[in-house]
């Protein structure tokens, strides 16, 4: 059997679509990490000068007060984040300068902006939260059962929206584009989310809310800690989201690998030189098969390898030993891990697909005996993948949870996720088991068993 599979592995060595591919990959990765070198993480915003070409009256005085304000600060100063406020402040002056209170605050705001007071918008804003919260609560005491839950939804948001307005006077944070603002932001438009997660029972619905709420969770840790976990501008992060970028090549790989394996011993009439030997029909099989499995296993630790060093060459080697954070759903806790355990797990959690896709175009190769369509009907599974996993999560196609499309992505059970579709880990489990099986059992019947197709 070793025999056997170093024989097989000899053969893709020396195949040029092997290192075509391998190329195709390096080259990518270069305009990948590229892109990622040329783009910083905290981007320049375009300006937001207002058209006053068909304004008159009160619109086109805002227009030319707002157009001002744009005009003498840009996005490297603070008073460009508080441009919305402004327009807010000044509008309703201009609607009712007849109020003082309304007045007052105009006159303080364009002070606070010219002396560069940024906390005089933290307090009003701030103050504001509190008077929002108190009404809330008052009306608790007299809302009924029905009103009590979205009421108490409101309170949770306010006071964290209040918690992170004292954040930014505690730790004198002003505003600006970084990573800090963008942790308090997140925090704050997150805050909703976590509250509905925790009270929705639909398994879509949580799905889809999982993001924010890990958003919300790790941008509260990069409050405490003043670490940067999610810049998008470092190796860590190429590595981290490695699947999302590289998932194509690999499958590509894999089940061109897989396609070709037993059906070029057709087309270049070598199977029955290979029938000769004194290796049983399972054992040549099983050892292609295995071939397949080591060389795709072989090709993402390249892969790997090559993003490394190419990603390093851009970005730099240094982010390579910062860790991980994630927010695990089921024990409720952040969890710190080294990148290399991250990729670990995302890699074990990829697999059952990647190993389902090569074991069908190594099926179609076996059974058919044509390279190009066991690549075609392997990559015609995957299209039809998402238009049948699009109706999965409709109540009426239910029966659609026992197709393994809506069960082989097990990243979505990584730190305590849900699988939008609705299967548990055990179920999804054993309906890829199960396909596989199949899968397994069609070639041992139609090899073995059935006598009215050429296979080996």
């Amino acid at each position: 059997m070793f025999k056997l599979i170093k024989n097989e592995l000899f053969k893709i060595l020396h195949k040029k679509s092997t290192y075509i591919v391998i190329i195709i990959t390096a080259l990518f990765m270069v305009l990948v990490s590229f892109i990622m070198s040329k783009d910083n993480v905290y981007y320049n915003y375009t300006e937001n000068y207002f058209d006053g070409t068909n304004s008159s009256g009160i619109d086109a005085k805002i227009n030319e007060e707002m157009n001002a304000l744009y005009a003498k600060y840009d996005d490297k100063t603070w008073q460009y984040y508080v441009m919305d406020d402004m327009y807010n402040i000044i509008s309703n002056y201009y609607y009712n300068d007849q109020d003082e209170n309304i007045t007052k605050v105009y006159n303080e705001a364009k002070e606070a902006i010219s002396k560069d007071d940024w906390k005089y918008f933290v307090n009003k804003d701030l103050a504001e939260e509190k008077e929002n919260l108190q009404s809330l609560e008052e009306s608790l005491k007299y809302a009924s059962d029905k009103d009590k839950k979205e009421l108490e939804n409101n309170i949770f948001v306010t006071k964290v929206a209040i918690e992170m307005y004292e954040y930014r006077l505690k730790e004198n944070v002003s505003y600006k584009n970084d990573y800090i603002n963008d942790a308090i932001n997140s925090v704050r438009y997150s805050a909703s989310s976590v509250k509905t997660y925790e009270t929705t029972t639909n398994k879509t619905t949580k799905s889809d809310l999982e993001e924010a709420v890990k958003g919300y969770y790790k941008s509260r840790y990069i409050l405490e800690n003043k670490e940067d976990i999610n810049n998008t501008s470092d190796l860590r992060y190429l590595m981290t989201n490695f699947y999302s970028e590289y998932i194509f090549l690999i499958l590509v790989f894999g089940v061109m690998i897989a396609g070709a394996i037993v059906s070029e011993e057709y087309n270049k009439g070598t199977i029955k030189s290979l029938l000769i030997t004194p290796y049983k029909r399972s054992s040549i099989l099983l050892a292609k098969f295995i071939t397949v499995i080591i060389s795709t296993l072989c090709f993402i630790v390249i892969a790997y390898l090559m993003q490394i060093v190419i990603g390093g060459l851009f970005l730099g080697f240094g982010s390579l030993s910062h860790h991980v954070v994630e927010y695990n759903l089921a024990t409720k806790s952040l969890e710190v891990m080294s990148l290399f355990k991250y990729v670990l797990l995302y890699t074990a959690a990829t697999l059952p697909q990647i190993i389902l896709l090569v074991t069908l175009a190594f099926a179609v190769s076996t059974i058919i005996g044509n390279t190009a369509l066991a690549i075609v009907i392997t990559f015609a599974g995957v299209i039809g993948s998402q238009i049948v996993n699009m109706f999965a999560t409709m109540d009426k196609f239910k029966f659609l949870n026992y197709f393994v499309t809506t069960n082989w992505e097990f990243n979505y059970y990584l730190f305590g996720g849900t699988n939008p579709y609705g299967p548990s880990i055990t179920h999804a489990i054993i309906v890829c088991l199960v396909y596989f099986f199949i899968i397994v059992y069609i070639i041992k019947y139609l090899v073995y068993d059935c006598n009215i197709i050429y296979c080996i």
